[in-house]
């Protein structure tokens, strides 16, 4: 769908009350287009108009005239220079430069910042594991068991349907 008739839905959501519809296509948008500052604007506002400080900072970063308390908020809110990098929303295809300066100078800070985290380079669409941390961790086998059961007990009712069934015609 076009950026006008996606922009046109997201001030029909607004004017209907939709706040979450109007962000989740805002943030889409974004997704699309990160270097257009005015989406991150329109998102940045609707969060500011619910008083939530820390989004509104999120999504005004970027922006030359970023009210300075909600920036702090989410400095505060995502202190590790990585988390922030992907709270951003950048893509690595876009071109720091095509956001003009004021937010190629911060997305080149942050970036410089999440490197030096790090000890190695970081891209903005970068997995969410960290250099030298392994992919495979605690977690990931506790989810894979628990998908691997899921599918154990799926199968027993299948097979368990199926004798049934099997029972009743043979019957």
């Amino acid at each position: 769908m076009p950026i006008d008739r996606t922009l046109d839905r997201v001030h029909d959501d607004l004017a209907a009350g939709q706040t979450g519809r109007a962000r989740q296509r805002l943030r889409g948008l974004i997704a699309s287009f990160p270097d257009h500052l005015d989406l991150r604007t329109m998102l940045a506002e609707t969060y500011r108009e619910q008083g939530q400080v820390v989004q509104a900072g999120r999504w005004s970063y970027l922006d030359e005239d970023a009210d300075p308390v909600e920036v702090q908020a989410f400095l505060t809110a995502f202190p590790d220079p990585v988390q922030r990098m992907r709270k951003i929303c950048w893509s690595d295809a876009v071109d720091v430069g095509t956001a003009g300066p004021v937010a190629a100078a911060r997305l080149t800070e942050l970036r410089a910042a999440a490197e030096q985290a790090t000890g190695a380079p970081v891209s903005w669409q970068q997995p969410r594991h960290r250099p030298g941390e392994h992919p495979d961790s605690l977690g990931d086998r506790l989810a894979m068991a628990g998908c691997g059961l899921g599918l154990l007990v799926v199968l027993a009712l299948a097979v368990v349907g199926a004798v049934v069934v099997l029972r009743v015609l043979l019957g």
